[in-house]
């Protein structure tokens, strides 16, 4: 048997293959662990649900991939063993990945968790990969087997995720989960690495004027209360709905400064663009007529900075616009939200952003990647009538999110996102393909 490292590989003659997670049994603190198998064709996707071999579906529909069972001995270890037939994968399969996640723990949580490859005609073991490296994931692509010029190879991976079962298959193409809260969702397969720099040390007074605006937001965002649907009459526009047409205001400078807005704006949502250049902290809100901040329009630590925030806006009292930055020029620019993109099945951008969404009730998965130890990620979506609906809300190391999508018209709003995110828009899934039966 060879034991090799991340990233070492071998070749796998065309037999029947027995592959085995084991790891430290549950019990004292060790979380239960489940092993699963995914089928992906040449773009690194599955092709259907069908496609996941797991506890709730232990055998492909081609007969090439099974889950056997669990194993126990005294050590106390246990392993979960799946079958490769690799003479019956189809001839679309260009790879199969063997996975771990756990439900209810961490692998950093988990002893001896490695992965081990045995000849099912002779008992031959052929490679073992551990795990060594294991902390606060929930789920590890622990090792792969591929197509090579004609002929099969095995790959020790070791890649982790923080997001269970659920988010490690979505990530691999698997539509959808239950319409009961879950885990988050990682970002696509094909999703380019983020972009922009960002400080490897930042200052803690920065990072504590981050949080205490983010936590203000947090706290306004979970305190709203759904108002019903109006119902929508006329020929406008969806955008109309929202508000309306304005000359646009632009303005540039440097530093802290107060702005008021001196061009007439009627009452109704309205967009702020910011760009700043350089690092440091960056803070544009809008206030009241004490001067008081109520609103929050970018709030980032993010290096050359570029984003969009939203207002609703009552036509009244003047628009007033505080920034706080550093020595980098920023220029601020206050345009009507006929401006807006449509959201259609998927977007990304980096940064605060707005979107208008003109479809059908969904569901929305929201993903972030973000250069930080930890971040906060809000989405929300709000109607014309000025109701709003948590679209993304959590804060961690990799924030993901899925939440209901109502039927637009409804700008959707990235309202804290420092990195790279995603969003896409899927039908509503009714089953319980995710559902465990009792152990």
């Amino acid at each position: 048997m060879t034991e090799i490292v991340k990233g070492g590989n071998l070749p796998v003659p065309g037999q029947v293959w027995r592959i085995a997670v084991v790891r430290r049994a549950a019990g004292d603190g060790v979380p239960e662990v489940d092993a699963s198998a995914l089928l992906l064709d040449a773009s690194g996707r599955v092709r259907g649900d069908g496609d996941l071999v797991f506890y709730n579906q232990p055998a492909h529909a081609s007969g090439a991939v099974r889950l056997l069972g669990q194993v126990r001995d005294e050590e106390p270890r246990v392993a979960d063993w799946l079958e490769i037939d690799t003479t019956r994968v189809e001839p679309a399969v260009q790879r199969i990945v063997i996975t771990a996640s756990s439900d209810d723990g961490t692998f950093g949580q988990v002893p001896g968790l490695h992965i081990r490859t045995t000849s099912a005609a002779t008992g031959e073991q052929l490679a073992l990969y551990e795990v060594d490296d294991a902390s606060t994931e929930t789920a590890f692509v622990l090792g792969e087997f591929y197509r090579r010029d004609g002929a099969w190879k095995f790959r020790a991976v070791g890649q982790g995720y923080d997001s269970g079962l659920v988010g490690l298959a979505e990530d691999f193409g698997i539509e959808g989960r239950d319409p009961e809260p879950g885990a988050g969702e990682p970002a696509p397969a094909d999703e380019p690495p983020s972009s922009g720099a960002v400080p490897e040390a930042i200052p803690e007074e920065l990072l504590a004027k981050v949080r205490e605006a983010e936590a203000a937001v947090r706290a306004q965002a979970q305190a709203r209360v759904p108002v019903q649907r109006p119902v929508r009459v006329g020929p406008q526009s969806d955008a109309e709905l929202f508000g309306g047409d304005f000359p646009e205001f632009v303005r540039s400078g440097k530093g802290r400064t107060t702005l008021t807005v001196d061009v007439p704006i009627p009452a109704g949502y309205v967009v702020v663009d910011s760009t700043r250049a350089g690092e440091g902290y960056f803070c544009v809100e809008s206030l009241d007529e004490k001067g008081e901040a109520n609103g929050l329009l970018a709030n980032t630590l993010l290096e050359d900075y570029e984003g969009r925030g939203l207002l609703r806006y009552d036509g009244k009292s003047p628009l007033r616009l505080r920034v706080s930055a550093g020595a980098g020029a920023w220029t601020l620019a206050v345009r009507p939200v006929g401006t807006v993109e449509e959201l259609g099945r998927r977007a990304r951008g980096r940064g605060g952003d707005v979107l208008l969404y003109t479809g059908p009730a969904g569901h929305l998965s929201s993903r972030l990647r973000t250069g930080f130890d930890h971040a906060y990620f809000l989405v929300q979506g709000h109607e014309p009538d000025g109701s709003d609906h948590l679209l993304a809300n959590v804060a961690s190391r990799l924030p993901r999110d899925g939440c209901p999508l109502p039927e637009g018209p409804l700008l959707v709003q990235v309202e804290s996102a420092d990195g790279d995110w995603s969003l896409e828009v899927r039908p509503p899934r009714q089953s319980r393909f995710w559902r465990r039966d009792a152990r």
